[in-house]
């Protein structure tokens, strides 16, 4: 190799440009920690009453409808946990929000919206909504199918450990539960920017996993298949004979 191939080739690989997309390769991969990683846009949350359908199309539509038309950005990281769901600004690594796999009711891929990805859950004794877009409505399917897997094991873990026996909970864990964990919200009711949930005081190891079994043990007195989080119009099952789907439930490789 030349002298001079050997300046070019040294000068490309330490250009900003390159140098800004191996950083952040390097972090978003620091944030997966071997967990499902996908990069999305975190749209917002807003309080709902019930889990018809149509609460959820209403949310959707309300928020996206804000969000600027072109290609959805990457700006956010949804990361699934063992035990519970968590959002990162990719930029900064700062925790937007923490929900437990326990205070998940529903997930899915939007109907109308193919490549809206949302959730609710329960939090402060209410239901909210919240609402990612992705750059494609195979990504959205994806992220149902991981979602939903995951609780699934979490569920036959903590059946397999205690069953239907009582675990003795402690006296400082309330139903409160996730309610440390969430952003302020507009008067809206849609998620703004707010404090990171890193400087607040978190539920405890020891809170989380008796609220946990408490709402597995009321999950399996009542569900048919406590084990299955509700996808909405799509099936899990039907979800994974899809190649392109298939194929991301793993999270994203670094260069994705």
């Amino acid at each position: 190799m030349s002298l001079n191939n050997f300046h070019f080739i040294h000068t490309i690989k330490n250009s900003p440009a390159v140098f800004r997309r191996r950083f952040k390769k390097d972090k978003t991969k620091s944030m997966s920690h071997g967990d499902p990683l996908f990069k999305v846009h975190y749209v917002g949350m807003e309080k709902i009453y019930s889990l018809q359908v149509e609460q959820t199309t209403e949310v959707v539509s309300r928020l996206v409808g804000k969000e600027p038309a072109g290609k959805a950005s990457k700006d956010h990281a949804l990361v699934v946990r063992p035990r519970y769901l968590e959002v990162k600004e990719i930029s900064t690594g700062r925790q937007i929000t923490k929900t437990y796999l326990h205070d998940i009711a529903y997930c899915t891929a939007d109907k109308s919206h193919t490549s809206v990805f949302l959730y609710i859950c329960k939090s402060k004794g209410q239901l909210q909504c919240r609402v990612f877009l992705c750059n494609k409505a195979e990504k959205a399917k994806a992220i149902t199918v991981c979602l939903a897997k995951s609780f699934q094991t979490a569920f036959n873990q903590w059946h397999q450990t205690y069953g239907d026996r009582a675990m003795p909970v402690p006296s400082s864990a309330t139903d409160s539960g996730s309610e440390k964990q969430d952003i302020p919200c507009s008067r809206s009711g849609s998620w703004v920017d707010g404090e990171s949930e890193l400087s607040r005081s978190l539920e405890s190891d020891e809170e989380a996993e008796a609220r946990m079994h408490r709402e597995f043990l009321q999950r399996a007195s009542s569900f048919h298949a406590p084990d299955r989080l509700d996808t909405g119009y799509h099936d899990v099952e039907d979800l994974t004979t899809d190649s392109s789907v298939q194929e991301l439930v793993g999270g994203e490789q670094e260069g994705d």
